[in-house]
């Protein structure tokens, strides 16, 4: 899709954009330190004769009894089948991550301190012994359940986000899974830009024209969609693709015989409710989604702190 006609340039920066690469996580951590220390919860505490450190450490110690908690349920429930408890911290990891990463490209301060401790039980996960390796599964499960809920309370009131791993779409209205649809995205060498950015303009019915000359291995010819939001300026858009089947849409589809020029490829019932759900100016956050830690998902983004490609054009 290529919006060479009408772009929406110069646009006012949202005030959630996303970290720059280089720098982000580190901040988040250090914002969220002094948060800590220094907040309106602090303060009471202080007022009552509790100084913030020791809150903290007080906040510390009934987690660490809830995990401990939870680490015996655990092993008593998977005492005869170590590889499904295994399993279960390693899903709840890589949910968690993904929670994380979204959260860090939205800049919440609480990210950075979460991501921090599900990576510390992630890292016992490897252990040989199964009373660790349940102590790791509940650490994860009680850090990645914090996440989540976190993103869904704290984050935007209205927020799309997109897995390319799991080449999934999930819209929410305050915490509340208003769209939950399989998508495809661009191609690996037109592969849809990673970060926070949002929907910058809507326009239905549209008419794709290729940015590409004819001759180019990446032209098309002009291609009439439903609808389209747009969110980025170089061309990218959630709309209908009449002429993908529905059945082939989901992971690995970004690499397959339908995948985008950039895009992203939403079935027509999905992209009408987003189309009338979501007014200009809400957050779309795409993500790697794979699992790894979010340091590393977040240092894959390619939009600057303003939420601006810094990518090519895009299109179709």
């Amino acid at each position: 899709m290529f919006a060479s006609a009408g772009s929406a340039i110069g646009r006012r920066r949202p005030v959630w954009a996303a970290p720059r690469p280089s720098r982000g996580a580190l901040l988040i951590a250090v914002v969220v330190v002094g948060l800590a220390l220094s907040g309106p919860g602090a303060n009471a505490v202080a007022q009552n004769g509790q100084s913030p450190q020791n809150a903290v450490l007080d906040s510390d110690a009934a987690e660490n009894a809830a995990i401990q908690a939870e680490a015996s349920q655990l092993r008593a429930r998977y005492h005869a089948d170590p590889a499904s408890l295994l399993a279960s911290g390693q899903a709840a990891l890589s949910a968690g991550r993904n929670d994380a990463t979204v959260a860090l490209f939205l800049r919440r301060g609480w990210a950075g301190r979460l991501s921090g401790l599900l990576e510390r039980y992630g890292a016992m996960l490897s252990r040989v012994d199964s009373s660790t390796v349940a102590l790791a599964a509940a650490g994860i499960q009680h850090y990645a359940k914090q996440l989540h809920t976190r993103l869904m309370q704290d984050g935007p009131d209205r927020l799309i986000t997109i897995s390319l791993q799991a080449q999934r779409l999930i819209a929410y209205d305050r915490g509340r899974v208003v769209v939950d649809t399989l998508v495809t995205t661009g191609r690996p060498a037109l592969a849809t830009d990673i970060g926070a950015m949002h929907v910058t303009r809507k326009d239905s019915p549209w008419t794709m024209q290729s940015p590409w000359p004819k001759g180019s291995p990446e032209w098309y010819p002009d291609t009439p969609v439903r609808m389209v939001l747009w969110f980025t300026d170089n061309g990218e858009g959630l709309h209908d693709a009449s002429w993908q089947p529905d059945a082939t849409l989901g992971p690995g589809s970004q690499s397959g015989p339908y995948a985008s020029h950039g895009c992203v490829h939403v079935p027509l019932a999905a992209v009408t409710t987003l189309f009338q759900w979501a007014p200009v100016g809400t957050p779309v956050v795409v993500y790697p989604g794979d699992g790894s830690a979010a340091v590393s998902q977040v240092a894959q983004q390619t939009v600057d702190a303003s939420g601006n490609p810094l990518s090519g054009v895009r299109g179709d």
